[in-house]
């Protein structure tokens, strides 16, 4: 009896792999396995920014397929993103990353904040940050507060508005605004960095609201890790407001917002956004004010004849998140003087075409004497740690509300040329460059599509050998 029990087993297990491995070779899903180290290898050509991915010496690298996993694992706006597929490649001179994600609703038009308060006329989405309040969150109105107001559904109301959640109350700052949804869902609307460390740290932060009008341009960033402690092992950074010890509104934040939370960690990063840094004045909002050009509103005096696209040089320490120049568009400069322009160190060129993004980066190996202290300088033989994070604004990411690698990934550059790739290669129509139309591109899921595909085979084969040998029994 014990024998036909086991043998039934079997075989509904076999009939079970067999399904499985059909839907596996025959279904196009994406696998990301996070690899260990990524390399740059050597090769001959130069990027060609206006169709990232296109240069020849691309389609002789395979991707890595890097996993990502939720920065708030309890937000559902959190997380959006499972995979980013990364190549990297150095010609003697300058260092090159191509990064590319699935991305169905792309952010188009939606300003960075930051970006969008240096210009008087700038409108539309991505000007301020709307958050969605938890499930069960309630509010009450205390007329005490002589001199508190409150604005409920956009009308003002006396009284400081306190916001209740499992025995937790929250007074907010005079004037905060709030709407309540047909459905109850309360959202909070801020331009006050303090405001999510405190919804977050008493349960009320559920993630940032967005719907057909409003939502945060899509971003994408690169962490080179450059603090004491090796290996680091986090890649985390702290909510918190613009200063560690900062008093706001009766209360005391601890750390100040986008530093490290890896102690003796320091950091810098190239942040792309769509909605600032990207070269297209079609759907980047920034470049169709010609912002970068007008030195009256950013306080830099820089000219670009090439119209090209940038990441924003940031450092984060311990202590707080910094940029890299002397404007303090996005963060307090790092250095008073000395480092004006720095703020387009790093080229980027970036399109959208086939539900995926494509962004390419491209900096110097080496860096003045002036920016070292706040940029790697890159050299063959020495190991790195980098870390990835893509944001989808569309979807409410934003801010620290992000995608990100769980920690950070060995980085090494190779002397020796790519030799072989599984990536296909396909010509695609490219919706959203601005000086092109067409461009000939890898396609983004190629090779991950085949690792599926192959798995799919070999677990065929063992489920239909269980299958034989249970039978011939």
């Amino acid at each position: 009896m014990r024998r036909v029990d086991n043998r039934k087993i079997l075989i509904i297990l076999g009939i079970g792999l067999l399904v499985a491995s059909l839907i596996m070779g025959f279904v196009s899903i994406p696998m990301a396995q996070t690899t260990p180290q990524v390399v740059a290898y050597k090769i001959s050509g130069s990027a060609n920014l206006n169709a990232p991915g296109s240069e020849s010496f691309w389609s002789k690298i395979p991707w890595d397929n890097i996993s990502l996993t939720a920065n708030i694992p309890q937000a559902p706006t959190s997380g959006i993103t499972h995979y980013v597929l990364v190549k990297t490649a150095w010609n003697g001179t300058d260092l090159m990353v191509l990064m590319s994600w699935p991305a169905p609703d792309p952010a188009f038009g939606a300003w960075s904040a930051a970006a969008g308060a240096l210009d008087p006329s700038a409108t539309g989405p991505g000007l301020f940050r709307q958050i969605l309040l938890t499930p069960g969150v309630t509010y009450t109105l205390n007329t005490s507060y002589k001199s508190y107001f409150a604005i409920v559904n956009g009308k003002q109301e006396p009284g400081r508005l306190i916001l209740n959640y499992s025995g937790i109350t929250l007074p907010t700052p005079n004037m905060t605004q709030i709407q309540v949804l047909s459905n109850g869902s309360i959202v909070l609307y801020h331009s006050l960095r303090p405001m999510e460390d405190l919804l977050y740290n008493n349960g009320m932060f559920y993630g940032y609201y967005t719907n057909n009008t409003w939502y945060y341009p899509d971003r994408a960033a690169i962490m080179w890790y450059m603090g004491t402690v090796i290996p680091p092992t986090s890649d985390c950074m702290n909510i918190g407001g613009k200063a560690p010890g900062q008093e706001f509104d009766g209360f005391t934040l601890k750390d100040a917002g986008g530093s490290l939370q890896q102690q003796g960690g320091a950091a810098n990063i190239w942040m792309w956004v769509s909605g600032a840094t990207w070269n297209n004045k079609t759907y980047d909002p920034a470049f169709a004010a010609n912002l970068w050009q007008n030195e009256s509103l950013t306080g830099l005096s820089y000219t670009d004849p090439g119209n090209q696209g940038f990441a924003v040089p940031l450092y984060t320490n311990n202590t707080n998140m910094y940029e890299v120049d002397t404007a303090g568009i996005w963060y307090a400069p790092v250095s008073s003087s000395g480092l004006n322009g720095s703020l387009f160190f790093v080229k980027t060129g970036a399109t959208y075409s086939n539900g995926f993004w494509t962004v390419e980066y491209v900096r110097p190996l080496q860096v003045p004497q002036a920016y070292a202290n706040w940029m790697p300088n890159f050299t063959v033989g020495n190991t790195y740690y980098v870390a990835f994070a893509v944001w989808q604004g569309k979807l409410g990411e934003t801010l620290f509300d992000k995608s990100i690698t769980s920690g950070f990934l060995q980085f090494t550059l190779s002397n020796s040329a790519p030799t072989s790739t599984t990536t296909t290669t396909t010509t695609t129509t490219t919706t959203t460059t601005s000086n092109t139309t067409t461009t000939s591109s890898s396609s983004s899921v190629g090779n991950v599509t085949l690792d599926v595909t192959v798995v799919g085979a070999i677990v065929a084969i063992i489920a239909l050998l269980a299958l034989y040998v249970v039978f011939r029994r």
